[in-house]
Protein backbone atom coordinates (compact mmCIF):
# COMPACT_ATOMS: atom_id res chain seq x y z
CA UNK A 1 0.00 0.00 0.00
CA UNK A 2 1.46 2.94 -1.25
CA UNK A 3 1.73 6.00 1.27
CA UNK A 4 -0.41 8.84 1.62
CA UNK A 5 1.19 12.48 0.91
CA UNK A 6 0.55 15.44 3.08
CA UNK A 7 -3.14 17.02 1.35
CA UNK A 8 -2.72 20.60 0.83
CA UNK A 9 -5.35 21.35 4.00
CA UNK A 10 -3.23 19.48 5.94
CA UNK A 11 -0.19 21.61 4.86
CA UNK A 12 -1.76 24.54 5.86
CA UNK A 13 -2.58 23.66 9.21
CA UNK A 14 0.84 22.82 9.51
CA UNK A 15 1.69 26.13 8.03
CA UNK A 16 -0.50 28.10 10.61
CA UNK A 17 0.83 25.88 13.62
CA UNK A 18 3.89 27.26 12.79
CA UNK A 19 2.63 30.46 12.22
CA UNK A 20 1.20 30.78 15.93
CA UNK A 21 4.22 29.36 17.18
CA UNK A 22 6.45 32.31 15.78
CA UNK A 23 3.54 34.47 17.02
CA UNK A 24 4.07 33.72 20.26
CA UNK A 25 7.49 33.14 20.63
CA UNK A 26 8.50 35.99 18.73
CA UNK A 27 7.38 38.52 21.73
CA UNK A 28 9.32 36.71 24.10
CA UNK A 29 12.40 36.75 22.37
CA UNK A 30 12.06 40.58 21.71
CA UNK A 31 11.62 40.97 25.46
CA UNK A 32 14.71 38.85 26.09
CA UNK A 33 16.61 40.88 23.95
CA UNK A 34 15.17 44.55 25.14
CA UNK A 35 16.13 43.27 28.84
CA UNK A 36 19.89 42.02 27.78
CA UNK A 37 20.28 45.99 26.43
CA UNK A 38 19.25 47.44 29.39
CA UNK A 39 21.32 45.27 31.83
CA UNK A 40 23.90 46.57 29.38
CA UNK A 41 22.66 50.46 29.29
CA UNK A 42 22.66 50.04 33.28
CA UNK A 43 26.18 48.07 33.65
CA UNK A 44 27.04 51.22 30.96
CA UNK A 45 25.56 53.57 33.79
CA UNK A 46 27.27 52.06 36.68
CA UNK A 47 30.54 52.13 34.98
CA UNK A 48 30.19 56.27 34.80
CA UNK A 49 28.87 56.35 38.50
CA UNK A 50 32.42 54.63 39.21
CA UNK A 51 34.30 57.02 37.45
CA UNK A 52 32.62 59.96 38.71
CA UNK A 53 33.36 58.87 42.20
CA UNK A 54 37.15 58.04 41.38
CA UNK A 55 37.16 61.45 40.18
CA UNK A 56 35.44 63.07 43.25
CA UNK A 57 38.35 60.85 45.14
CA UNK A 58 40.89 62.81 43.39
CA UNK A 59 39.71 66.49 42.89
CA UNK A 60 37.71 66.76 45.98
CA UNK A 61 34.67 67.83 44.04
CA UNK A 62 32.96 66.34 41.18
CA UNK A 63 33.34 67.51 37.63
CA UNK A 64 31.65 70.39 35.86
CA UNK A 65 29.80 70.40 33.13
CA UNK A 66 31.01 73.20 30.61
CA UNK A 67 32.57 76.14 30.90
CA UNK A 68 31.20 79.47 31.26
CA UNK A 69 31.49 80.22 27.78
CA UNK A 70 29.89 76.92 26.76
CA UNK A 71 33.30 76.08 25.34
CA UNK A 72 34.44 73.42 28.32
CA UNK A 73 34.18 69.50 28.01
CA UNK A 74 31.21 67.78 29.57
CA UNK A 75 30.98 65.33 32.46
CA UNK A 76 31.86 63.00 29.82
CA UNK A 77 34.91 63.72 28.77
CA UNK A 78 35.97 64.47 32.28
CA UNK A 79 35.89 61.21 33.64
CA UNK A 80 37.56 59.40 30.59
CA UNK A 81 41.01 59.62 32.53
CA UNK A 82 39.10 57.26 34.92
CA UNK A 83 36.97 55.06 32.70
CA UNK A 84 40.50 52.97 31.03
CA UNK A 85 40.03 55.07 27.74
CA UNK A 86 43.45 55.65 27.19
CA UNK A 87 43.26 55.77 23.24
CA UNK A 88 41.16 58.65 23.50
CA UNK A 89 43.14 60.87 26.22
CA UNK A 90 46.01 60.49 24.08
CA UNK A 91 44.03 62.63 21.38
CA UNK A 92 42.19 64.90 23.49
CA UNK A 93 43.67 68.08 24.97
CA UNK A 94 42.47 69.32 28.69
CA UNK A 95 44.53 72.15 28.84
CA UNK A 96 42.45 73.99 25.86
CA UNK A 97 38.66 74.69 25.33
CA UNK A 98 36.73 72.44 23.44
CA UNK A 99 35.70 75.11 20.71
CA UNK A 100 36.46 78.36 20.24
CA UNK A 101 34.40 81.65 21.46
CA UNK A 102 31.97 83.47 19.58
CA UNK A 103 31.28 85.16 17.22
CA UNK A 104 32.71 81.96 15.34
CA UNK A 105 32.23 78.39 17.07
CA UNK A 106 34.40 75.83 15.71
CA UNK A 107 36.01 72.84 17.28
CA UNK A 108 39.35 73.70 18.83
CA UNK A 109 41.89 71.60 16.41
CA UNK A 110 43.21 69.98 18.87
CA UNK A 111 39.89 68.23 19.96
CA UNK A 112 38.63 67.24 16.82
CA UNK A 113 39.87 63.45 16.81
CA UNK A 114 38.09 62.87 19.93
CA UNK A 115 35.07 64.60 19.09
CA UNK A 116 34.35 61.95 16.39
CA UNK A 117 35.51 58.98 18.59
CA UNK A 118 32.69 56.61 19.32
CA UNK A 119 32.99 55.66 22.60
CA UNK A 120 30.49 52.52 23.58
CA UNK A 121 30.07 52.84 27.13
CA UNK A 122 28.24 56.29 26.13
CA UNK A 123 25.80 54.50 24.54
CA UNK A 124 22.86 52.83 25.10
CA UNK A 125 22.42 49.53 22.86
CA UNK A 126 18.78 50.02 22.74
CA UNK A 127 18.90 53.08 20.90
CA UNK A 128 18.83 52.53 17.12
CA UNK A 129 19.91 55.74 16.35
CA UNK A 130 23.55 56.09 14.74
CA UNK A 131 25.73 57.55 17.09
CA UNK A 132 28.36 58.93 14.81
CA UNK A 133 26.97 62.95 13.09
CA UNK A 134 29.87 63.53 9.92
CA UNK A 135 28.91 66.85 9.63
CA UNK A 136 26.41 68.39 11.78
CA UNK A 137 27.90 70.36 14.93
CA UNK A 138 29.66 73.03 13.83
CA UNK A 139 29.84 71.55 10.49
CA UNK A 140 32.34 68.64 11.84
CA UNK A 141 31.88 65.18 13.17
CA UNK A 142 31.02 64.11 16.18
CA UNK A 143 29.92 61.04 18.29
CA UNK A 144 26.72 61.15 20.24
CA UNK A 145 26.31 59.47 23.82
CA UNK A 146 23.13 58.42 25.06
CA UNK A 147 23.16 59.60 28.49
CA UNK A 148 22.74 62.86 29.97
CA UNK A 149 23.89 64.97 33.28
CA UNK A 150 21.12 66.06 35.55
CA UNK A 151 20.98 69.97 35.91
CA UNK A 152 18.25 70.51 38.48
CA UNK A 153 14.55 70.46 38.97
CA UNK A 154 14.43 72.97 35.56
CA UNK A 155 12.01 75.11 38.07
CA UNK A 156 11.95 78.78 38.21
CA UNK A 157 15.47 79.95 37.20
CA UNK A 158 17.07 76.71 37.34
CA UNK A 159 16.86 76.01 33.67
CA UNK A 160 19.31 78.11 33.23
CA UNK A 161 22.76 75.83 33.76
CA UNK A 162 25.10 78.46 32.99
CA UNK A 163 24.33 79.83 36.96
CA UNK A 164 24.37 77.69 39.78
CA UNK A 165 21.16 74.90 39.79
CA UNK A 166 19.80 73.03 41.98
CA UNK A 167 20.76 70.30 40.48
CA UNK A 168 24.82 68.18 40.59
CA UNK A 169 26.21 69.28 37.27
CA UNK A 170 26.25 72.84 35.57
CA UNK A 171 28.75 75.47 33.80
CA UNK A 172 31.96 75.32 35.99
CA UNK A 173 30.12 73.88 39.04
CA UNK A 174 32.12 72.36 41.76
CA UNK A 175 29.95 69.94 43.70
CA UNK A 176 30.94 67.92 47.00
CA UNK A 177 29.35 64.88 47.89
CA UNK A 178 28.55 67.20 51.58
CA UNK A 179 26.90 68.94 49.21
CA UNK A 180 24.03 66.56 48.33
CA UNK A 181 22.33 67.12 51.44
CA UNK A 182 19.60 64.44 50.31
CA UNK A 183 21.56 62.18 50.47
CA UNK A 184 23.22 60.23 47.05
CA UNK A 185 20.88 57.79 47.12
CA UNK A 186 17.83 60.16 46.41
CA UNK A 187 19.71 61.92 44.10
CA UNK A 188 19.92 61.86 40.31
CA UNK A 189 23.43 62.22 38.13
CA UNK A 190 22.69 60.90 35.31
CA UNK A 191 19.58 60.36 33.04
CA UNK A 192 19.24 59.16 29.60
CA UNK A 193 18.45 60.95 26.49
CA UNK A 194 17.56 59.87 22.69
CA UNK A 195 20.35 60.34 20.51
CA UNK A 196 19.03 63.06 18.13
CA UNK A 197 18.55 63.61 14.18
CA UNK A 198 21.50 65.40 13.18
CA UNK A 199 19.80 67.55 11.46
CA UNK A 200 17.45 71.23 12.21
CA UNK A 201 13.77 71.41 10.63
CA UNK A 202 11.73 74.78 10.49
CA UNK A 203 8.28 75.41 10.98
CA UNK A 204 5.89 73.96 13.54
CA UNK A 205 5.99 70.26 13.67
CA UNK A 206 8.76 68.65 14.22
CA UNK A 207 10.12 65.37 12.28
CA UNK A 208 10.13 63.31 15.79
CA UNK A 209 9.04 64.99 18.81
CA UNK A 210 11.33 62.91 21.00
CA UNK A 211 14.20 63.34 18.87
CA UNK A 212 14.27 66.88 18.86
CA UNK A 213 14.10 70.24 20.68
CA UNK A 214 11.85 72.94 20.23
CA UNK A 215 13.78 76.23 19.41
CA UNK A 216 11.91 79.19 21.02
CA UNK A 217 15.40 81.89 19.88
CA UNK A 218 12.60 83.84 17.89
CA UNK A 219 10.27 84.37 20.87
CA UNK A 220 12.88 85.43 23.72
CA UNK A 221 15.58 87.62 23.74
CA UNK A 222 18.59 86.23 25.46
CA UNK A 223 19.26 87.87 29.36
CA UNK A 224 22.36 89.03 30.58
CA UNK A 225 20.57 88.84 34.19
CA UNK A 226 21.74 85.86 36.30
CA UNK A 227 19.85 84.00 36.33
CA UNK A 228 17.18 82.80 33.73
CA UNK A 229 18.42 83.58 30.62
CA UNK A 230 15.60 85.34 28.61
CA UNK A 231 13.82 88.16 28.49
CA UNK A 232 10.72 87.73 29.37
CA UNK A 233 11.09 86.03 32.14
CA UNK A 234 9.90 82.06 31.47
CA UNK A 235 10.14 81.20 35.57
CA UNK A 236 8.03 77.69 35.31
CA UNK A 237 6.31 78.42 31.53
CA UNK A 238 3.40 76.12 30.04
CA UNK A 239 6.03 74.31 27.68
CA UNK A 240 3.45 73.71 25.30
CA UNK A 241 2.26 77.02 23.21
CA UNK A 242 5.99 78.05 23.42
CA UNK A 243 6.72 74.51 21.46
CA UNK A 244 3.67 75.10 19.05
CA UNK A 245 5.44 78.48 18.34
CA UNK A 246 8.79 77.45 17.24
CA UNK A 247 10.25 78.29 14.18
CA UNK A 248 12.42 75.50 13.86
CA UNK A 249 13.48 71.73 15.73
CA UNK A 250 17.33 71.10 16.65
CA UNK A 251 18.59 67.84 16.36
CA UNK A 252 21.48 68.14 18.87
CA UNK A 253 19.97 66.10 20.74
CA UNK A 254 23.12 63.93 22.12
CA UNK A 255 25.40 64.36 19.26
CA UNK A 256 28.63 65.19 21.12
CA UNK A 257 29.16 63.41 24.52
CA UNK A 258 32.87 65.98 24.43
CA UNK A 259 30.72 69.28 24.67
CA UNK A 260 29.26 70.02 27.72
CA UNK A 261 26.13 72.34 26.86
CA UNK A 262 22.83 71.71 28.46
CA UNK A 263 20.94 71.01 25.31
CA UNK A 264 23.44 68.46 24.17
CA UNK A 265 24.12 66.51 27.45
CA UNK A 266 22.37 67.84 29.88
CA UNK A 267 18.94 67.50 31.49
CA UNK A 268 16.32 68.97 34.23
CA UNK A 269 13.61 67.57 35.63
CA UNK A 270 10.89 70.17 34.92
CA UNK A 271 9.49 67.53 32.44
CA UNK A 272 8.54 64.02 33.32
CA UNK A 273 10.62 61.16 31.91
CA UNK A 274 9.41 60.75 27.95
CA UNK A 275 6.97 63.61 28.42
CA UNK A 276 4.83 63.68 25.53
CA UNK A 277 5.32 67.54 25.72
CA UNK A 278 7.86 68.70 23.15
CA UNK A 279 11.53 69.96 25.06
CA UNK A 280 11.97 73.32 24.62
CA UNK A 281 15.44 75.89 24.20
CA UNK A 282 16.36 78.67 22.78
CA UNK A 283 20.06 80.33 22.89
CA UNK A 284 21.02 77.21 24.01
CA UNK A 285 19.09 76.79 27.59
CA UNK A 286 15.65 75.76 28.43
CA UNK A 287 13.50 72.65 29.69
CA UNK A 288 15.48 69.26 28.27
CA UNK A 289 13.95 66.30 29.89
CA UNK A 290 15.14 62.68 30.35
CA UNK A 291 13.56 60.44 27.47
CA UNK A 292 15.08 56.82 26.87
CA UNK A 293 14.23 53.88 24.12
CA UNK A 294 13.49 51.41 27.12
CA UNK A 295 9.61 50.85 27.05
CA UNK A 296 7.47 52.75 30.30
CA UNK A 297 10.38 54.62 31.68
CA UNK A 298 14.12 55.64 32.23
CA UNK A 299 17.77 54.56 33.52
CA UNK A 300 19.18 57.32 35.91
CA UNK A 301 21.95 56.53 38.00
CA UNK A 302 21.50 57.55 41.38
CA UNK A 303 24.87 59.43 43.67
CA UNK A 304 25.65 55.97 45.54
CA UNK A 305 26.54 54.40 42.31
CA UNK A 306 23.54 52.56 42.18
CA UNK A 307 20.67 52.53 39.10
CA UNK A 308 16.93 53.21 39.12
CA UNK A 309 14.52 52.70 36.44
CA UNK A 310 12.16 55.56 37.02
CA UNK A 311 8.61 54.83 35.38
CA UNK A 312 7.55 57.51 32.88
CA UNK A 313 3.83 57.84 35.39
CA UNK A 314 6.41 59.07 38.11
CA UNK A 315 4.59 61.83 40.40
CA UNK A 316 6.22 64.78 38.83
CA UNK A 317 6.74 66.12 42.16
CA UNK A 318 8.96 62.87 43.03
CA UNK A 319 10.58 63.29 39.84
CA UNK A 320 12.00 66.75 40.26
CA UNK A 321 13.08 65.82 43.80
CA UNK A 322 15.42 63.41 42.89
CA UNK A 323 16.92 66.24 40.72
CA UNK A 324 17.94 68.36 43.50
CA UNK A 325 20.30 67.75 45.54
CA UNK A 326 19.40 69.80 48.70
CA UNK A 327 15.69 70.39 48.51
CA UNK A 328 14.82 68.48 51.59
CA UNK A 329 12.51 66.65 49.95
CA UNK A 330 11.16 63.53 51.27
CA UNK A 331 10.93 60.36 49.15
CA UNK A 332 9.47 57.36 50.22
CA UNK A 333 10.29 54.09 48.48
CA UNK A 334 6.31 53.84 47.47
CA UNK A 335 6.68 57.30 45.54
CA UNK A 336 9.34 55.41 43.23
Amino acid sequence: MRRRAFTLIELLVVIAIIAVMIALLLPAVQAAREAARRVASTNNLKQMGLALHNYESTHSVFPSHGGSTGTGFSVFARILPFMEQAAILNTMNFNLAVTTTPPVFSFVPAQTTSAATVVAAFLCPSDGQPPFYPNYYFSAATAGTGYIANAGSGTGTYYDMRYPTDGVFWNNSATRIADITDGTTNTMFLSQCLLGLGQDTTGPTPMRRDRQIANIASQVSPSKVAPGGYTPAMNNPDLTPLAAGATSWSGTRGAAWIVGTEAMVGFNAYLPPNSKTADVYGHGIGWLSARGPHPGGVLTLNGDGGVRFVKDSINLATWRALATRAGGEVISADAL
